[in-house]
């Protein structure tokens, strides 16, 4: 990660517990992430993500009752980067369409989580 002082506020979006857990998992271990919430709705997820105001880092899966492709469309404002972490690599096109930052297909390592964290970023400062 990054040297700097920041925290960086992260949301998951998954209807999959255990991509979840491992993600909640990887987010513990770098003091530069702060999970702020999880969640396994995507439509309450939505609601109050709406009026939570600015999130750095939303890690979204695309397979859900909702897509997350509508997902990232109405939370893209509020959302300073969203990294698509799916077991569907044919959505990667379209993962960009809505703008993604990101696309990683599951299972994900947590060398892989962290590089992709790292290359975000370092767009951001250039």
């Amino acid at each position: 990660m990054r040297n700097s002082d920041r925290q960086y506020s992260c949301i998951i979006i998954d209807d999959d517990f255990s991509s979840i857990a491992l993600l909640q998992e990887y987010i513990a271990v770098i003091p530069k992430l702060k999970l702020v919430k999880a969640y396994l709705n995507p439509l309450l997820a939505i609601s109050e993500i709406l009026s939570l105001g600015q999130i750095d880092f939303l890690f979204l899966d695309i397979n859900m009752s909702i897509s997350g492709l509508d997902v990232a469309r109405i939370l893209r404002n509020q959302i300073n980067f969203i990294i698509v972490i799916t077991g569907h690599p044919e959505h990667a096109l379209k993962s960009f369409d809505v703008q993604a930052d990101k696309f990683l297909v599951k299972p994900i390592s947590f060398d892989k989580f962290i590089a992709s964290i790292n290359q975000v970023l370092k767009k951001e400062t250039s």
